[in-house]
Parts: structure tokens; C-alpha cells; sequence
């Protein structure tokens, strides 16, 4: 009876934008006494099922069992409920705006940072909190600006935990002209309230205003470059409202009349409806396979994107089929499980391909492997050789990872050779794949470490130079101690002495690399004593030859002495040793001469008995 002497209007857009599966979602109850409308926003890491749909389904399941406006929590707390049962593979967040009206009253729920808005004569009458970080800043600095990041960031949401504490209103008036926006953070966060009043004001219709909050959500995109992620946006518009009757009387008959109507009604909604059902499966099975056959075509064509939007398509008509009649069973379940699994396949893909760009090669390996597998399973061959092709590049990335964190490793021990070794190898399988980032990091480490391994030579350089330095620094002192040792030698006549000392001197001399001033120096002083001992060594030459030369004359005049005493055989005997000398010395002047005549006249003598001594 409420319902039918109200009017309320509700239209609404919800699209999944840039994101892997919808992330938001919308859908409402219209019963006789009561309506509800759930809009629920997902921030969780799912991509299998969108968990804003659970939460919203479980709201209204719950509506519809018990409706009324004093169960708006214990609708979010089975809802919650859902959710954390359904956090299986991924811990599941979800934020949901509930609304519930009467037809004549209304009251909302707010868990997490879905808003609610509600217009009348272009004037925001009233705008729903937020449970985040951005509400807290707002109230405590009011009036100040606000980081819009702290939007995202919840203080309260379903999958929490087990209790969940939603803002819930109390009941308010529906007023007739109204309308009330519902918005998820991804509409509400990038247009002001100035904007939402402008599209609202310029629009005669829910439909008009809903095209309007897109159009400028989608130019806000153009102008900031940045991608937009699921959003939803859904207008109640109250034009007319239930003006509750006094006589009772009266709605005794038309609820009567209403539940005759109704069941009426019922009989051929059911007839009608297993008509449609029919139709509806038969419609659906030649959509889908139409979609499969076009997924094969793009699989062929390797646009797997393009394949995986056909599948995601076809999955949704699949989520229409009713597996629980009777008509087209097995033909169902057969297409049901094809695309799901195809699907599956293609979504396997992707996660893989983000794996691989992300660099987390362990991953995109187990991805790919599998993805080989499914593909031949499915008869996607040319899938199956992408894959194996992929899974070939990504040993090799890996390996380059490899010999990278090995370079690195070397680098940080200062081993450079080592380390470019380590590099060279990564930079030679680099060339078996195009990435231009990674080869110019390995190029710039590469010429990083040539620049350290250059430092340390020159530093080595610098320290042998100085080694070498003190080292000729030292030999110029033991060679001028060894010449200083020479020339007193000299001066004490120990010609053997400093003849030993100049060999010294002149060995290390030889080994001696210095040069400049000292080395020219050290070879004025070698060269000063090699002269000393030169001139040293011819005196004493001479010396002794005198010496000899004097022994000769001795030895001839002691002959002459002992030829005139009569003692031929001495004389002779003394001239010989003269001669001896003087053939030593290699004389042959008119000395040996003399001395070669005075023993052929004393050989020619007769020999004479020397007289007895007195």
C-alpha cells in the first residue's frame, strides 16, 4: 500500500573502470512497506568475485527477511559476516552505504567512505559522514585544507573484524522533491560539491544527472592523467511520498484488495516467468557462444586482452543462466564451465604478465608454467607457445637477476674484476632480450666499477711510486755510504779494500731506477772514485815495477861483485834472477843486454878456484 501510493524513483550507473573486475555495486529492495538501497565499494586484492556484491546481496537478504528500520545493524553485521567468511584467499574490505525508507521516513548506515547526499531545490540538505582519516582532519581542523589521500584510508569497514560500528541516523522525514545521491569514493573524492550541485541542477531527469557526474568524472580523468578505478553512482528521487491514512478502515480493504491483486499477480508472474526463463536461457547460451567464438578468434589473433574482455562478458551472461530448471541442464554446465575456465585461463595471464613486469619472476614462472599447461588443455597452442617463449625469457631474466646481485656483491667488496665479470655475463644475455633499462643499469655499473677499478690503480700507483721513492731514497744513502767508505779505504792505502767497495757500489748502482738530481750525483761520485782507484792502482803499479826494477840493478851489481871476488857460478846464478825480473816486466832494453853479455863472458871464462878466506 506504501509502495503503491508512492513514487520513488531509482536509476543508476556503475562501471568498472581501469580495474582487473568490478569493484563496486549497487542494487536495492522496493517491498510494500519498506525499500532499501545497498551501494558497497571493494578495496580488497580479490579478482575472482567482487566482494562489495556479497556485501550488498547479504544486506538485502537480511532486509528482506526481517525489514525495518531498527535492523539497519544487524543488516551490516551479517553482511560483515558474509564477507569475513568469504576471506579465504584474500582478506576482503568492503564499504557500504545502507539506505531504508518507509515511503514517509528514511534512515541510512555508513561503514566505511561510500557518502550519501541528499539535494532538494538544488541545495545539499544534508551529506553523510565518512568513517576514515580524512573525516577525523575534517573535524578536527575544520575549515582548514585536508589530504585527499586520507580518503582511502578507513577507520572502520566491513572484514575488519568481527564487530563492525557503522554510523547509523535516525529517522528522518522523506520529503516529496528530493533526491539523494549515493556515491562511492572514486565519484565522490574527485568532484566538489560544487560540481555535483552544477550536474544535479542542470538535469531534468535521474538519468540526465547520472550522465552529467560521468561526463565530468571522465573529463576530471583527461585533465589529471590519472586513471579511474570502479565506480558507482545511483539517484533516489522522491516524487512522491506516502501521506500515512487515519482511517483504517479503508486500508483494511485495500490491503486486502492488494493481497488479492498479489497473488494474482504471483500466478502470472510465475507463468510468465517460466516463459521468459526459457527464452532467456536460449537468448543467453547463443550470446555466449557467440562471445566464446569471438575469445577464440582474439586468442588466435594473441589479443589476450581483447579475449578476456569477451570471456569477463560472457561470464556475466553466464551468471544469468538458472541452473535449476530443467531446460538446457547439461548444455548450461558445459558452457558454464568453458568460459569460467577460459576466463580463469586469460585472468591467470594477466596475473601473470603483471608478475613479469613487476619483476617478480618467481611468481610470473609458476604463473606462466601453469598457464602452459591450461592452454594446451584447452587447445589454446599458440597461448601454449607464448607461455613457453615467456617462461624461456624469464629464465634468462632471472639469471641476468643473478649475475647482477653477484656484481653488486663483488662491487660492495671492492673485487671489481670479479664484479665486471659478474656484469659482463648479465650484459652478454641481455642481448638475447629487448630491455633497455636493465642493459643501461648493467652498463652503468659496469662503468661505475671500471671508474673505482681506475681509482684504486692510480691509488696503488701513487703508493708504489712512494715505496719506490723511499726505496731509491735509501739505496742513494747506502751508495754514497758505500762510496764514503771507498774513499777512506783509498786514503788509508787499502787499495783492495776500496776496489771491493767500488764493485758494491757499482752493483747497486746498476739496480738503482732513480734519476734526476741524485742520480746524477751518485754518478759523479761513482765515477771520481773508479778515477782514484784508476790512479790509485797505477802508482802503486808503478811503485812495485820501480821496486823490481831496483831489485834487478841489485841483483847485477851483486853479480859484478861476485865475478870480480872470482865466483863465476854466483854471478851468473845473480844475473839470471835480474833477468828473471827483467823478463817479467817484459824489459828488453840495453839492462838485459848487458846482463845477457856479462854472463856469456863469464860462462866463457876458465874456471877459477876461489881462494880459501883468511
Amino acid at each position: 500500500m506504501r509502495k503503491l501510493n508512492s513514487n520513488l524513483v531509482v536509476d543508476f550507473i556503475s562501471e568498472q573502470g581501469n580495474d582487473a573486475i568490478e569493484k563496486t555495486y549497487v542494487a536495492y529492495t522496493p517491498l510494500e512497506n519498506f525499500m532499501c538501497i545497498a551501494v558497497a565499494e571493494s578495496y580488497d586484492n580479490e579478482v575472482r568475485e567482487n566482494s562489495a556484491r556479497i556485501a550488498v546481496e547479504a544486506v538485502l537478504t537480511a532486509f528482506e527477511r526481517k525489514p525495518s528500520f531498527k535492523r539497519i545493524r544487524e543488516y551490516l553485521k551479517y553482511a560483515n559476516e558474509q564477507v569475513l567468511l568469504h576471506s579465504t584467499r584474500h582478506q576482503l574490505k568492503v564499504s557500504i552505504t545502507v539506505f531504508v525508507t518507509d515511503y514517509t521516513r528514511m534512515r541510512y548506515g555508513v561503514c566505511g567512505n561510500t557518502r550519501l547526499y541528499e539535494m532538494y531545490e538544488n541545495l545539499f540538505t544534508r551529506i553523510s559522514r565518512t568513517q576514515t582519516k580524512y573525516q577525523q582532519l575534517l573535524d578536527e581542523d575544520a575549515g582548514t585544507q585536508v589530504d585527499g589521500s586520507e580518503i582511502h584510508n578507513l577507520t572502520e569497514y566491513l572484514g575488519k573484524g568481527r564487530r563492525v560500528k557503522p554510523l547509523v541516523s535516525k529517522k528522518i522525514l522523506l520529503t516529496e522533491g528530493s533526491s539523494f545521491l549515493f556515491a562511492t569514493s572514486n565519484l565522490w573524492c574527485r568532484l566538489s560539491e560544487v560540481e555535483i550541485l552544477d550536474a544535479y541542477e542542470n538535469a531534468k531527469t535521474n538519468e540526465e544527472f547520472l550522465d552529467n557526474l560521468q561526463e565530468l568524472l571522465l573529463s576530471r580523468q583527461d585533465q589529471d592523467s590519472q586513471s579511474i578505478g570502479s565506480f558507482t553512482a545511483a539517484v533516489l528521487l522522491a516524487e512522491k511520498t506516502f501521506k500515512e491514512d487515519v482511517q483504517k478502515e479503508k486500508k483494511k480493504k485495500r490491503l486486502i484488495f492488494l493481497i488479492l491483486a498479489a497473488v494474482v499477480a504471483v500466478v502470472l508472474i510465475i507463468f510468465i516467468a517460466i516463459l521468459i526463463i526459457r527464452a532467456n536461457d536460449r537468448r543467453l547460451l547463443g550470446e555466449i557462444s557467440e562471445r566464446d567464438q569471438k575469445g577464440v578468434k582474439y586468442v588466435g589473433y594473441e589479443n589476450y586482452t581483447k579475449a578476456l574482455g569477451e570471456y569477463e562478458q560472457a561470464a556475466e551472461l553466464v551468471a544469468g543462466l538458472s541452473l535449476n530448471n530443467w531446460q538446457y541442464t547439461a548444455e548450461k554446465k558445459e558452457m558454464k564451465e568453458k568460459v569460467m575456465d577460459r576466463k580463469e585461463l586469460l585472468s591467470m595471464l594477466q596475473d601473470g604478465e603483471a608478475a613479469f613486469l613487476g619483476k617478480d619472476y618467481e611468481q610470473a614462472k609458476k604463473l606462466y608454467t601453469q598457464i602452459r599447461q591450461e592452454a594446451s588443455y584447452q587447445e589454446f597452442y599458440a597461448l601454449a607457445e607464448d607461455a613457453a617463449e615467456k617462461l624461456k625469457e624469464i629464465d634468462i631474466r632471472m639469471q641476468i637477476s643473478q649475475f647482477v646481485t653477484l656484481g653488486d656483491m663483488y662491487a660492495s667488496t671492492e673485487d671489481h674484476k670479479e664484479a665486471l665479470e659478474q656484469y659482463a655475463k648479465a650484459s652478454e644475455l641481455l642481448g638475447q632480450i629487448t630491455d633497455l633499462e636493465t642493459l643501461g643499469s648493467v652498463q652503468s655499473k659496469i662503468y661505475e666499477v671500471k671508474q673505482k677499478q681506475k681509482e684504486a690503480e692510480a691509488a696503488e700507483e701513487a703508493a708504489r711510486q712512494e715505496e719506490e721513492a723511499k726505496a731509491e731514497q735509501k739505496a742513494v744513502v747506502q751508495i754514497n755510504a758505500l762510496i764514503a767508505s771507498a774513499n777512506r779505504a783509498l786514503d788509508e792505502g787499502r787499495l783492495a779494500r776500496a776496489r771491493k767497495l767500488h764493485r758494491k757500489v757499482l752493483a747497486q748502482y746498476n739496480r738503482f731506477t732513480g734519476s734526476g738530481e741524485d742520480a746524477d750525483k751518485i754518478y759523479e761520485a761513482i765515477t771520481a772514485l773508479g778515477q782514484a782507484i784508476l790512479e790509485a792502482e797505477a802508482k802503486a803499479k808503478e811503485d812495485a815495477l820501480n821496486e823490481q826494477v831496483a831489485e834487478a840493478a841489485k841483483y847485477s851489481i851483486q853479480a859484478k861483485e861476485a865475478g870480480k871476488k872470482g865466483d863465476r857460478e854466483k854471478a851468473v846464478k845473480l844475473y839470471r834472477k835480474a833477468l828473471k825480473i827483467y823478463k817479467e816486466l817484459d824489459i828488453w832494453d840495453e839492462r838485459a843486454e848487458e846482463i845477457y853479455e856479462a854472463i856469456d863472458a863469464l860462462e866463457q871464462e876458465p874456471s877459477v878456484t876461489a881462494a880459501p878466506k883468511s
